[in-house]
């Protein structure tokens, strides 16, 4: 009796694998779906229902096709061109380099900005200075 009922058990899988169909159906919104199983159908669909042939992994023709698709996938992708990146922005030119200045408001390292104003005041009287010797002189 174990046997017959391990062989019936057997005979149903067996049958289940080898019954495999997709089914498919337009909604009302005209959307195309597809299914593996009859009960994932909504009701009001069924009546709608076409059965075709199995097209999941299930299958070994369509297993083995998605194997080969991907493995081309990786062939196209490894054959490609690596991407280099670029910046979002490159000059036209190469920019110019600023002009020198003569005076500059920046203090050189170790000068305080008081130093800074006692040199200029310095710098003023001495050019006073000399400009009344010349203006004397002619």
């Amino acid at each position: 009796m174990k046997i017959v009922a391990m062989a019936a058990i057997a005979l149903c899988c067996a049958a289940a694998g080898g019954n495999a169909a997709t089914y498919r159906w337009t909604d009302d919104q005209g959307v195309l779906n597809f299914t593996d199983s009859l009960e994932t159908v909504p009701a009001k669909y069924r009546h709608r229902v076409l059965k075709g042939p199995d097209i999941t992994t299930r299958d070994p023709r369509i297993s083995e096709e998605v194997k080969q698709q991907e493995e081309r996938a990786r062939q196209e992708q490894a054959a490609q061109p690596p991407v280099a990146t670029t910046p979002d922005y490159m000059p036209a030119q190469p920019p110019e380099a600023a002009p020198a200045k003569v005076e500059s408001d920046e203090l050189p390292p170790g000068r305080t900005r008081s130093q800074k104003i006692r040199d200029n005041m310095e710098r003023r009287k001495a050019e006073e200075e000399k400009a009344q010797q010349s203006g004397s002189q002619q």
